[in-house]
């Protein structure tokens, strides 16, 4: 696998002191009560690069000549709809093996990054694109991930009401985080008013996975 590593953390209920559970009744996907571990940051380019050279599938249209730009090895990768993100995380269960890899589902990702300081440093209004991943790394979620405010909003699975049980053309989903030139409100974990149109890549989308085992 590519340079940066996959580290899981574990999400809990501040109030509970458990893991958190699968939920959420417009979640497109299902674990039943799975413990769910979420990923430290969200997958970058040079972790994406090793799912197209394995897979043979189109590179993001912001890369050239089907690689990522010089420099942006560590940067999250966007320009990626929700089916690239589903094929990534399938190739990933079936190449590390370590339990089944998905994207969450809104209410996961929330309870995850827990409430979002006032203070906190993240890139919003500061560069004019994305950054490392890690370039942050002192802000850090509930749940010990990071580059979850800004940088570049994260797909969930989490279809917006009325969708649920739409095809991947034409169902809404969930972004969560905010990015690089959103209002800074808008990255609130709170935010809830950002979907984006499933099948489609967005220059300011990534993803982060989540692994039921």
């Amino acid at each position: 696998m590519h340079g940066i590593k996959y580290n899981f953390t574990r999400a809990k209920r501040k109030e509970e002191k458990e893991p958190f559970r699968e939920g959420g009744a417009q979640s497109l996907g299902g674990g039943d009560g799975k413990t769910i571990l979420i990923a430290y940051t969200p997958v970058t380019n040079g972790q994406y690069a090793d799912f197209l050279k394995a897979t043979g599938r189109p590179a993001p249209k912001d890369w050239k000549e089907g690689r990522y730009l010089a420099g942006k090895e560590a940067h999250p990768v966007v320009n990626v709809g929700y089916p690239d993100a589903v094929a990534y995380c399938q190739w990933l269960t079936a190449t590390l093996g370590q339990g089944r890899y998905r994207l969450p589902t809104a209410e996961e990702w929330e309870i995850a990054a827990g409430h979002m300081p006032k203070d906190a440093d993240f890139n919003n209004g500061e560069n004019p694109g994305t950054t490392p991943v890690t370039q942050d790394a002192m802000t850090q979620a509930a749940c010990g991930a990071v580059d979850m405010w800004g940088n570049a909003g994260e797909w969930t699975s989490t279809a917006k009401a009325g969708d649920p049980g739409k095809s991947v053309q034409a169902v809404n989903l969930a972004v969560k985080g905010g990015a690089w030139n959103t209002p800074r409100t808008a990255c609130r974990t709170e935010a809830r008013e950002e979907f984006r149109q499933a099948a489609s890549g967005y220059e300011k989308v990534g993803f982060r996975v989540v692994r039921e085992r």
